[in-house]
């Protein structure tokens, strides 16, 4: 019953967190021309969204993703997905776009400060950068501590694989 009841507030919370940077994502791509960059893109969920909520092109959508074969899907769809490491420099001039976003991938950089960085350079100056992480203080990861577990957080999986390939380490 309590595991039933806190996986509800999970998702509930996540449902409110994730149309809360929806829709600040849509306002800023208020105009047709308007640019984004979804960072940990996956397989392109977010342009779905934001085509629906903003009418956002394929031209206009630009993803960076670690893993290769999501990256392979995206571009299968059409989309404008790279594979990367958020942890570097972003393949991308400065002041390239109008909202730039990263849900749920800063808790997963092993340097955290070089994203946010790169994530300014690449902001258009009136830009909107939108973040969304998860909250240590919440009752729903108190209450997996309480129970034994560890929530989610710190490097991504993949960041093992990249670490053994020594790619997260290279001089930009």
């Amino acid at each position: 019953m309590l595991k039933k009841y806190f996986k509800s507030l999970y998702e509930r919370t996540m449902k409110e967190a994730y149309d809360l940077a929806h829709d600040k994502m849509s306002k800023s791509l208020g105009n047709s021309n308007a640019t984004c960059l979804d960072c940990g893109a996956h397989k392109g969920y977010k342009y779905e969204t934001l085509h629906d909520m903003a009418g956002l092109s394929k031209a206009n959508y630009y993803g960076i993703e670690w893993n290769k074969e999501l990256t392979v899907k995206a571009q299968e769809k059409g989309l404008n997905v790279l594979q990367g490491d958020l942890n570097k420099t972003l393949p991308y001039d400065n002041n390239s776009f109008q909202c730039v976003f990263g849900l749920s991938v800063l808790e997963h950089l092993l340097n955290p400060c070089k994203f946010l960085k790169e994530a300014h350079r690449v902001l258009d100056d009136d830009g909107t950068l939108v973040i969304l992480t998860p909250n240590i203080s919440t009752f729903f990861t108190a209450a997996l501590i309480l129970m034994g577990k560890v929530p989610l957080s710190g490097p991504h999986p993949g960041s093992d694989q990249l670490l053994k390939q020594g790619e997260l380490f290279k001089k930009d």
